[in-house]
């Protein structure tokens, strides 16, 4: 087998990170030819949709990919592969996440606690709101991320937050 270097990929425009593993590379290989992944966008050779395919890489959407959050939920990435990636509810907020737009995330409320979901933010939730994006009220919704940022401070508490699956009928 040849041996393929940045130069030659650099030459080709064709040459994306998606295209070399439709041929048969694998991110190893890929990482072995550049290892760089800020040079892999730059080039344009790595898309945000693809991030997925290169998950060592820690490919940040917002900060590596300058995406914004209609990108980002077009890709349908996870939260779990967002966390992975650095990715905080922070970052999200920054490129455009509103309540309303979380709800063309599917993500849990569990979810949402991970990435960071934080009181201030879902301070106007509504009930039809909370109930369209967690299948609970509001009152749940908010002790359960009362509840996570106490855990989150070690402070002592009772974990008293209610189940998702409580509230479906």
């Amino acid at each position: 087998m040849r041996r393929v270097d940045w130069k030659e990929v650099f030459v080709r425009k064709d040459m994306t990170v998606r295209k070399l593993m439709d041929i048969g590379f694998t991110e190893e290989q890929l990482f072995i030819i550049q290892p760089n992944k800020h040079e892999w966008i730059s080039e344009k050779r790595l898309e945000l949709i693809d991030i997925t395919l290169v998950p060592s890489w820690k490919v940040h959407a917002t900060r590596d990919m300058e995406a914004d959050i209609v990108a980002i939920a077009c890709c349908d990435l996870s939260a779990a592969f967002l966390q992975e990636t650095g990715v905080s509810f922070e970052d999200l907020v920054q490129a455009g996440l509103t309540l309303n737009l979380m709800m063309i995330f599917k993500f849990d409320l569990t979810s949402w606690i991970h990435l960071g979901l934080y009181r201030g933010f879902i301070q106007e939730l509504t009930d039809v709101q909370s109930l369209s994006l967690f299948s609970m009220p509001t009152s749940s919704v908010m002790l359960c991320v009362k509840e996570q940022a106490a855990m989150k401070e070690q402070k002592p508490m009772t974990m008293t937050c209610v189940k998702e699956q409580d509230f479906k009928r």
